[in-house]
């Protein structure tokens, strides 16, 4: 009975998340659906009390570290960075259409793999919007522009290759206590894979109408703040990157080094006049850390309702096989359900089902690699897969574009598909080489 009752409070707040219903004149989105969910896990006794408590002891610092990211986001955003950055690659495609698109997602790629996917897609979208509307030339149709927005929304549905690259990857590292350094010497390879097959697969279902032409000059120029204020935000943020990797040395958990970073840039900010600090607190994404906190506190109901036990049973009969088939087992469950239930709490559901099993440590962190492989590719199969990709749907028809559901559905399956494939391969040719040589 709990199960079932745990079972469709998340359903609820699936359908509220997807369908956003009007009560009078409130829209409930996202993170109010999550609010919902979560009150009715613990109205529900799903959750007592003492676990609640726990639970958002535990996304303390996973919470800290999503906000000072966004924090940096924004300062860099308000700073001119992402304008900058979007009008330089426009003038490297130099008329070539093509070319565009692939500047477009690599760099999109590395700059959500340093600033969190939502972000990169929350401001890349709007930005880029504006660039091709800039760029395109008179023949276009506007099926030519499309690819161009698939690629921005395709840069959240990556492997992550840092930590920091995606919420889940944040909440399931510290879930198993994997520092930063560990994460990418696993991760980064698989990352690189899942990119490289992502994009050529985007390539092939687009075909013609990626258009082989473009404006080699943007109509308008775009302005930034001062270089001194650019220059500083670099080192920031580079200064912050080698604190991720010196965590095993220092003991200073990445959350507290953002914390740092995002406090020292939004000083600077406010000193050189560039902006508020209360206008850069209210451009955080409340909504999405409401989010990822309520979803949170959902998925502990399940787990106490044993669902997670069932996925265990799961992976177990699979380790059976040997460990390989374990991990794409892991990682296509993953990623089906994070199509289906959005990513968020198929992440919760596969680490608390994964550290409730008797293993040893590296094939727990095998299995939790695995499962971000899927949690993270996931979402590109269906729209209700990720928080980014409700963002981007929303973020173009405010726009005026209208994209299908079936568009994105034909686009991300077979991608996906091939992508959590040959990322899981890469990560188990990763663990052959480290038998061989530990």
């Amino acid at each position: 009975m709990a199960l079932v009752a745990a079972l469709s409070v998340l359903g609820l707040t699936v359908s509220l998340s997807l369908s956003r219903p009007t009560l009078g004149r409130i829209r409930i989105e996202p993170a109010s659906a999550a609010v919902i969910g979560a009150l009715a896990t613990v109205g529900a006794g799903l959750l007592p009390w003492p676990a609640l408590f726990s639970t958002l002891e535990f996304l303390s610092l996973p919470v800290l570290t999503i906000v000072s990211l966004m924090v940096i986001t924004l300062v860099a955003e308000m700073a001119g960075f992402f304008r900058l950055l979007a009008w330089r690659i426009a003038r490297a495609a130099k008329g070539d259409g093509i070319r565009l698109f692939a500047y477009l997602f690599f760099t999109g790629t590395i700059t959500g793999t340093l600033f969190t996917n939502d972000a990169a897609v929350l401001i890349f979208t709007p930005m880029v919007y504006h660039l091709i509307e800039e760029i395109a030339e008179d023949s276009w149709k506007a099926a030519n522009k499309v690819p161009y927005y698939f690629a921005v929304l395709y840069v959240a549905n990556l492997v992550g290759a840092f930590i920091i690259s995606n919420p889940i990857n944040i909440i399931v590292s510290g879930w198993f206590g994997i520092g930063f350094a560990e994460y990418a010497v696993w991760m980064v390879i698989p990352a690189v894979v899942s990119m490289v097959a992502t994009y050529y697969g985007m390539r092939i279902f687009f075909g013609r109408s990626i258009p082989k032409k473009c404006r080699k000059e943007p109509k308008s120029e775009v302005k930034t703040a001062s270089s001194g204020f650019m220059i500083t935000s670099g080192l920031v943020l580079l200064f912050t990157l080698v604190g991720f990797f010196a965590e095993g040395l220092t003991g200073i958990p990445a959350g507290y080094v953002a914390a740092a970073a995002a406090i020292a840039l939004a000083v600077v900010h406010q000193i050189l006049g560039r902006g508020s600090l209360v206008k850069v607190a209210r451009g955080i994404g409340w909504d999405a850390i409401i989010f990822v906190v309520g979803i949170f506190v959902v998925v502990s109901g399940l787990r106490n309702a044993g669902f997670t036990g069932i996925i265990g049973n799961i992976i177990m009969k699979a380790l059976g096989t040997g460990e390989q088939t374990a991990t794409f087992a892991t990682g296509f469950i993953a990623g089906g359900c994070s199509a289906f239930m959005n990513n968020h709490p198929v992440a919760g559901v596969m680490a608390m089902a994964i550290r409730d099993l008797s293993l040893t440590d590296i094939s727990t962190r095998l299995l939790a690699f695995s499962a971000l492989i899927g949690g993270d590719l996931g979402p590109k199969m269906l729209p209700i897969g990720s928080l980014a990709a409700l963002m981007w749907f929303r973020i173009l028809r405010n726009k005026g574009v209208e994209i299908s559901y079936w568009q994105y559905i034909k686009l991300g399956v077979p991608v996906t598909l091939v992508a959590i494939l040959l990322s899981i391969l890469t990560l188990n040719l990763e663990y052959l080489i480290y038998l061989l040589f530990r």
